[in-house]
C-alpha cells in the first residue's frame, strides 16, 4: 500500500522572531525524529503548516517562516516530505477556483481542526496515496512496526464488514491508557473522562483485535482512500472532529473500528485551566452541532461516550457547568472571564443544519478530490517538497 503519514501542526505566533524556539516547533521535530525508528520507511511525511499570527501579513513573510521550518525539517527528513504552509495555500485555492469550486474553497484552509486535517487528505489524494495515518505533533512513536499495526486489515473485511479505517490508543505519559481523574470543582457535571474511560475499558475488555467504538481519537487513525476520497473531515465543527468523523462514515455506510494494537504515546503539554474553560465552549458548540446531526435515523450507538452529551440533558449540564466556572471567575476577580462563561448559553439558540450543510461540502469533496488526483501535488501547491 501506497502509505502518507500526516502531522498537522499550528504554530501561534506573536511574532516571526518567535519561530525558531517555537514549542510548537520543538514538538513537531520531537515527532518526526520519532518516525526514523519505524521500520517500515516506505511512506510520505505530509506536513500541513498553519501560521497563526493573528493578522494579515505580506506574502514574503509567509516564504519566510516556511523557509525557517522547512530548514529544521530538513534535517530529519528529506525525502519523500512535504511541507505544505501558508505559503502554498493561495495555490490550491487559485487551482479550486479555476475549477469552478468558489465556494468550496472558502470552506477549507490550515486554521481549524477539520480544515487542516482536510488540505492533509487533498495533499494524499494528489499523491494518489491509498492509507494516510493521522498523528499528532505531540506524539512519538515507539512502537518500531506501528505502520505495519496501522496497515494491517485495512480494506479487507472483519466480521462481515469491511475495514474503512481505524483508531488506536494514546498511552500516557505514566504508560496509562486511561486518563487521569479530573480535579477542577467546576466541571462535575461536565466529567468527560469519566464516560471516554468507560469506552477504553469496553474496548480493553473486548476478546477481539478489532472492535467497534463509539469514538475515534485523531491522533491515531488510519484511513483507506475508499473512505476518504468520499468522506471529509466536517468544516463546520469547532472541535471533536475525529469521533465526529466517525459519526458522518457510519452514516454514510462504512465501518470504522479501534485496533486494540494500536498505540502512540501522547506528551501533550501541561493543560492549565484556560485550556479547560475554551474546551468547555468548544465542547457545548460541538456536542449541539452533533446532536443535531445524530437525533433522527441514526441506528449507530455512541453510549457511553459522547452519547451521555448528545441527550437534551446536554442542555442543563452545559448551563449549570458555565454558571459554576463563571461564579469560579468571580471568585478570582476575573470579572470579564465570567461574563465570557455565561455567554455560552448563547450557543443553545443556534440553529442546527449541519447534517445538510455536510453532505453539500461532501457533494464537493468527491468531484473535487478527482480533480486534486488528476493534476498531481505540484500543480495544486506550486511544489511543496522538502
Amino acid at each position: 500500500m501506497k502509505k502518507a503519514v500526516i502531522i498537522p501542526i499550528y504554530l501561534r505566533l506573536n511574532n516571526p522572531e518567535e519561530l525558531s524556539n517555537a514549542k510548537g516547533v520543538e514538538l513537531t521535530k520531537r515527532a518526526v525524529n520519532s518516525l526514523r525508528g519505524v521500520n517500515d520507511q516506505d511512506f510520505t511525511l505530509i506536513l500541513p503548516v498553519c501560521f497563526d499570527l493573528g493578522r494579515k501579513v505580506e506574502e514574503t513573510l509567509w516564504v519566510e517562516l516556511d523557509g525557517v521550518l522547512r530548514t529544521e525539517i530538513r534535517r530529519l527528513r528529506k525525502e519523500r516530505t512535504v511541507i505544505f504552509s501558508s505559503r502554498h495555500f493561495r495555490f490550491l485555492r487559485e487551482f479550486l477556483d479555476q475549477k469552478h469550486f468558489s465556494n468550496f474553497s472558502t470552506r477549507i484552509g490550515l486554521k481549524g481542526f477539520s480544515k487542516i486535517r482536510n488540505t492533509g487528505l487533498l495533499l494524499a489524494q494528489a499523491l494518489g496515496t491509498e492509507v494516510v495515518v493521522f498523528i499528532d505533533n505531540d506524539e512519538v512513536v515507539e512502537d518500531p512496526n506501528y505502520l505495519e499495526t496501522a496497515c494491517k486489515y485495512l480494506n479487507e473485511k472483519w466480521k462481515g464488514k469491511v475495514v474503512s479505517g481505524k483508531g488506536g490508543f494514546y498511552i500516557n505519559p505514566d504508560g496509562a491508557i486511561l486518563l487521569p481523574p479530573q480535579h477542577l470543582w467546576w466541571r462535575f457535571l461536565w466529567n468527560k473522562t469519566k464516560w471516554m474511560n468507560r469506552v477504553w475499558e469496553r474496548i480493553l475488555s473486548s476478546k477481539d483485535r478489532l472492535v467497534q467504538s463509539p469514538m475515534l481519537l485523531g491522533g491515531n487513525l488510519v484511513l483507506h482512500r475508499d473512505l476518504f476520497r468520499r468522506v471529509p473531515f466536517d468544516p463546520f465543527i469547532p472541535r471533536g472532529e475525529d469521533t465526529d468523523y466517525l459519526i458522518n462514515a457510519t452514516q454514510l455506510g462504512f465501518s470504522l473500528f479501534f485496533d486494540k494494537e494500536l498505540m502512540i504515546r501522547h506528551l501533550h503539554p501541561e493543560r492549565t485551566e484556560v485550556y479547560f474553560e475554551e474546551e468547555l465552549r468548544g465542547d457545548i458548540e460541538r456536542f449541539l452541532y452533533e446532536r443535531g446531526k445524530t437525533k433522527t435515523k441514526f441506528e449507530m450507538d455512541l453510549d457511553p461516550y459522547p452519547g451521555r452529551f448528545l441527550k437534551w440533558t446536554v442542555y442543563p449540564k452545559a448551563a449549570l457547568t458555565s454558571a459554576l466556572l463563571s461564579l469560579d471567575d468571580l471568585i478570582k476577580g476575573e470579572w470579564k472571564k465570567a461574563g465570557q462563561c455565561i455567554a455560552n448559553m448563547r450557543l443553545f439558540f443556534q440553529r442546527q443544519t449541519g447534517w445538510s450543510n455536510y453532505l453539500e461540502f461532501r457533494r464537493d469533496w468527491e468531484r473535487v478530490m478527482g480533480e486534486v488526483q488528476r493534476a498531481g501535488i505540484d500543480e495544486i501547491s506550486g511544489s511543496c517538497w522538502v
